[in-house]
């Protein structure tokens, strides 16, 4: 009798292992079905990118992923971080969250090479849409793309305009006003009396540039933007008995052009340089 017990008893333990894997197996084909969409919307802003329909992918992406980040920015990124390579994907993890979703896993490159990549999304007007992208351990909307070249009637501008700023300056004897024109960059490193200080020759000297702001500065080599968004210019002003010669750099901050490097020598020498 005790022997049929306990062999009614391991049925009864097999059947209730059995259950429990079975219900396992329906709990995580549930998680499996209500997380789809959310990976079926990854898998095809990716396939957008992959595709080369790199605008189609932008269009796609949610209102605060454009509020993040332009299509020029956008494009770069991708391309940057070789998304555009992009040939599958495998998901490891996925999640919602009330309107919120997380897609986690593996791209595989047409290369064969192989990245992490996880996708943040939201809903918005009943649909997933994209709001973030971390791929290969870099955020997609950290990468902007380099400003435009100003045109060169703003460039001449910019340039008479820094110099006046500076040549004020000089005769006040007193960088103060200057170094409000200056980019936050710049500020962060340094101080008037310093930028004073480097340039304490002009001030002794009392060395005048004014008559700049009736002549036409003349660019050698051309201005250009280069691979670290620095805006260079430099060049000479031809101004008698002496020429005064310049090299400025520009950064991009919030939409302007500010100053954040300036080299200045009137007639022959080694210009002083901050």
């Amino acid at each position: 009798m005790k022997k049929n017990w306990l062999i009614g008893f391991g049925i009864a333990g097999i059947l209730g292992i059995g259950l429990c894997a079975g219900l396992g197996i329906f709990l995580f084909s549930g998680v499996i079905a209500m997380t789809q969409p959310v990976v079926d919307a990854s898998e095809q802003f990716l396939a957008l990118v992959g595709q080369g329909k790199i605008a189609e992918a932008y269009a796609s992406t949610a209102d605060r992923f454009h509020a993040q980040q332009d299509e020029a920015s956008f494009t770069r990124a991708v391309k940057q971080l070789g998304l555009t390579d992009y040939a599958s994907a495998s998901w490891h993890n996925r999640e919602i969250k009330n309107q919120e979703g997380t897609a986690e896993g593996t791209v595989t490159s047409k290369n064969g090479g192989t990245k992490p990549v996880s996708i943040q999304l939201v809903q918005e007007g009943g649909k997933w849409k994209v709001v973030g992208v971390r791929y290969g351990g870099v955020e997609l909307v950290t990468i902007k793309a380099p400003p435009p070249m100003p045109p060169a009637a703003e460039v001449e501008r910019m340039v008479t305009e820094s110099l006046l700023d500076f040549h004020k300056a000089v005769q006040a004897k007193d960088f103060t006003a200057f170094y409000g024109t200056l980019s936050d960059l710049w500020k962060k490193e340094t101080t008037p009396q310093q930028i004073q200080k480097v340039f304490q020759d002009f001030l002794d000297k009392n060395i005048d540039i004014g008559s700049i702001k009736n002549a036409k500065p003349q660019f050698a080599p051309p201005a250009t933007v280069n691979d670290k968004s620095v805006l260079v210019v430099a060049g000479h002003y031809p101004t008698q008995p002496a020429q005064v010669r310049f090299e400025l750099q520009y950064i991009h901050e919030r939409d302007a052009w500010k100053l954040t490097s300036i080299s200045v020598n009137v007639g022959k020498g080694n210009a002083p340089e901050k």
